[in-house]
């Protein structure tokens, strides 16, 4: 069973998680989220009637231990860092099941990558609900270099109801947008190093299924509901252009979404240096 995408994540600094830009408001419905556990971290979100989010997250307080330790601590802000697959078996046995055989594919792959075990999270809610998921983060095999964060998905597998997590079933009128952004259109990894990006392919045709005939860098990932236009979420992989990449750049994530609106482009910088371009794709 290939994962599922469940979120991608938007690094923010604190003081613009409830003051974020209209250029980003204007396009998408940012509704609230919470704190996670230990408090290091909260967050808003943004819904899709896929069923996919947009998790917009922050560190609280200047504990700078606390940060350093956590897997986006020493990422600059105000870019996509991450992203996230699931399992949506019917048991928690199945999907730690399956994850495990999973693990073991992609650590054989030839990659020099794997992951890591899984280890349990979660957060509350506004309203004290309690949500609890695992976690496991991709790694390097000894004997292989490490690879930039966000160029192989960490998973998030629920331990209680996903839609308590994600509620866009339960309260669809949190993922209506003005831009008309109804799911995920692609998540594209722009990335520098050569000899990483072959490690990349080997990786994700054990974790997923090329599109078309296989010959392109890109691969079906299908998000947790059947989209109504019938249309598949695609990661790609592209070679990082360095004529808009300065050198310290090694490597980004590109969102792409599906509207049933008119296809454009929303973007604009959440901190200086780093702009955010979200290309919307028509489904009309």
């Amino acid at each position: 069973m290939a994962p599922k995408l469940d979120h991608i994540v938007l690094l923010v600094p604190h003081a613009v998680l409830s003051t974020l830009p209209t250029w980003l408001t204007g396009a998408l419905t940012v509704v609230p989220g919470g704190q996670h556990a230990g408090g290091v971290t909260e967050n808003q979100l943004v819904l899709f009637q896929d069923g996919v989010y947009v998790e917009i997250i922050a560190f609280v307080g200047d504990d700078a231990k606390k940060r350093e330790a956590h897997r986006w601590g020493r990422q600059p802000e105000g870019h996509f860092v991450d992203w996230a697959v699931s399992l949506d078996k019917p048991t928690q046995k199945e999907n730690d099941d399956a994850f495990t055989e999973i693990q073991q594919r992609v650590a054989a792959a030839g990659a020099g990558l794997g992951y890591h075990d899984l280890v349990d999270g979660g957060r509350t809610t506004p309203d004290g609900v309690v949500l609890r998921w695992a976690t496991a983060s991709p790694v390097a095999l000894p004997g292989h270099g490490a690879v930039s964060g966000g160029l192989l998905p960490f998973w998030c597998i629920d331990r209680t109801d996903r839609t308590l997590r994600v509620p866009y079933a339960t309260r669809p009128d949190l993922a209506q947008h003005p831009s008309q952004a109804v799911g995920v259109a692609g998540v594209t990894l722009h990335v520098a190093d050569a000899a990483v990006v072959d490690r990349l392919r080997t990786a994700y045709d054990v974790l997923l299924t090329r599109r078309g005939d296989g010959t392109d860098d890109a691969w079906d990932v299908a998000a947790p509901e059947t989209p109504s236009h019938g249309r598949t979420a695609t990661l790609r992989i592209a070679v990082l252009d360095r004529t808009t990449a300065g050198p310290e750049i090694h490597s980004w994530i590109e969102l792409a979404l599906f509207t049933t609106g008119p296809a454009k482009t929303v973007g604009g910088h959440i901190v200086d240096g780093w702009r955010i371009d979200i290309r919307l794709e028509s489904v009309a």
